[in-house]
């Protein structure tokens, strides 16, 4: 569980609708979960606050319950589907200045970290920017029919002249610049793959968060809790992580798992030392949320997605269709679809 939602909503204290939960815990328990825990909530938030040296959000936070004002005549906030509570409470303040807000409401990837749909709260003329600069009319057609999933109806427009090629047999093979994963753990599979297949690839991944995994497998290994990283934060050994992993819910920690019963936690260790520096690798690795803003020539998207519902529901949830649409739509010249193309024809198929 995290407490993330307190910091980026516009309330002035904490409080126990803020703190997440995660989804793994049964219902009905988190209200009395929240409630146990909101004084250790109020007190890291004033020792926070407090601190000599404060992270960038709790600095975000005092500056907007200091009431800024912004002295502009007109203020330009990009990203705005992504924002959040104390984002909008500031501009919400700022009646002197026009307010711009700039948005894809589709690619909303944030709301496990509390950010909200601006685009959707905000009264205003609207004026839709429908065109794409970044890549081909076939590429634009893949994410319009990916939209219409969502419900939208005005389709995404590319460029004619914008040479393009979209892989969608597995065998066909062709170099790429990045590797989009869902999952940090997907990541770190693909990453080990590409060193072991003599490739020198990037991770975008710090040391520290491999250093986590093999932490907190060590940890359970050895019958203690791990709290880091949160994926094993609900175990009390590397059984139960293995079970979960094997369970429909817990497919996520597959390839994590995998690496450390074959290789062992040291093989993680080694992994975390050996990502290329950004001008010698041969391509990157990245989850879609750090890839989110940039674009690549070619773009392979891996296959560790959701792409059916809970139980197995034949649509998936609307966020992991807006995490596939900002995926397929980081690629220039090539993209390789090629592990998802079934999935994607089957959700197709169903509209």
């Amino acid at each position: 569980m995290g407490w993330t939602d307190s910091g980026r909503s516009a309330d002035i204290q904490p409080a126990a609708k803020h703190i997440v939960v995660d989804e793994k815990i049964d219902e009905a328990v988190t209200g009395p979960l929240r409630s146990y825990l909101l004084p250790y909530v109020e007190r890291l938030w004033e020792e926070g606050a407090a601190a000599s040296a404060i992270s960038p959000d709790v600095l975000l936070k005092l500056w907007a319950l200091s009431e800024p004002r912004i002295e502009a005549d007109y203020v330009l906030f990009d990203g705005a589907q992504d924002s959040d509570g104390v984002m909008l409470s500031v501009l919400g303040r700022q009646r002197h200045a026009r307010i711009i807000y700039v948005g894809d409401p589709y690619q909303q990837i944030y709301e496990w970290r509390g950010a909200v749909n601006a685009m959707a709260q905000i009264d205003a003329p609207e004026c839709a920017l429908t065109e794409s600069f970044r890549f081909s009319v076939a590429f634009a057609a893949l994410a319009s029919r990916l939209l219409t999933l969502l419900g939208e109806r005005t389709p995404v427009r590319g460029q004619d002249a914008i040479g393009s090629i979209m892989v969608e047999d597995p065998a066909l093979a062709l170099p790429v610049d990045a590797i989009l994963c869902r999952k940090n753990v997907t990541a770190i599979w693909q990453f080990a793959a590409g060193l072991e297949a003599g490739h020198r690839p990037a991770i975008r991944m710090s040391p520290a968060e491999i250093l986590a995994y093999a932490d907190g497998a060590d940890r359970l290994l050895a019958g203690q809790r791990a709290f880091r990283p949160a994926a094993f934060s609900l175990f009390e050994t590397w059984s139960d992580a293995q079970a979960f992993a094997r369970s429909a819910f817990g497919q996520d920690l597959l390839p994590v798992g995998r690496i450390v019963d074959e290789l062992g936690t040291g093989y993680l260790r080694v992994l975390a030392q050996r990502s290329a520096g950004a001008g010698a690798a041969d391509y990157v690795i990245s989850t879609v949320h750090r890839a989110k803003g940039l674009e690549w020539k070619r773009v392979k998207v891996a296959n560790d997605f959701r792409l059916r519902g809970v139980d197995e529901s034949p649509m998936p949830d609307d966020d992991e269709l807006r995490l596939l649409y900002v995926a397929v739509t980081r690629a220039q010249h090539v993209l390789d679809i090629s592990e998802l193309r079934d999935e994607l024809l089957r959700l197709f198929s169903l509209r």
